[in-house]
């Protein structure tokens, strides 16, 4: 088939509406993960889209070894309540006429993310392209390379921080166990 062929049956095709009712939105506190935030706002209120704030914890990463022995299996609640304080604090800058819900997970965050947009039948996640994870000098992080490869739906990475973003800092105080 030559290129004006293939031009001409593209033309030719039914046109399809692409849709998109709800957005997953991880969140880690990073900047980039602010910039998703504001991302996916956006693009919900002119699709009339369902935004989900979402946080995984990943215990393994956030209680040491010997603490998860010490503790004899028991996850400490402080660490799924400063995610929904986080997400909470988030629902704020969210306009009115967008839907929105919170929701936090726990478990390696790519393989949760992945789960959790399956479950919510999610058109689209919106994510930052890198976090707060151990490797802060990567141009994509993990969490981001795997969400990319496994997802079932389209993958939106957000690289810019916004200016008003506080840092690590303000991460961290919002995260910190009392």
């Amino acid at each position: 088939m030559s290129t004006v062929e293939l031009i001409e049956e593209i033309k030719t095709r039914p046109r399809t509406a692409i849709r998109c009712a709800r957005i997953l939105v991880p969140v880690d506190g990073s900047g980039q993960s602010f910039a998703a935030v504001s991302m996916a706002v956006r693009l919900a209120a002119a699709a009339g889209a369902e935004l989900t704030l979402f946080m995984a914890v990943d215990y393994d990463k956030e209680v040491a070894a010997f603490e998860q022995v010490s503790l004899s299996g028991y996850v400490p609640a402080e660490l799924k309540a400063a995610a929904y304080r986080l997400l909470a604090d988030l629902m704020h800058v969210i306009p009115p006429e967008v839907k929105a819900h919170t929701r936090v997970e726990a478990g390696d965050s790519g393989e949760v993310i992945v789960e959790t947009a399956a479950q919510e039948e999610s058109d689209l996640i919106v994510m930052g392209s890198r976090g707060l994870g151990a490797i802060h000098g990567l141009l994509m992080g993990s969490v981001s390379s795997y969400v990319l490869e496994h997802a079932s739906c389209p993958v939106l990475l957000c690289k810019d921080v916004p200016e008003d973003w506080g840092g690590d800092a303000a991460y961290s105080e919002t995260t910190e166990m009392k």
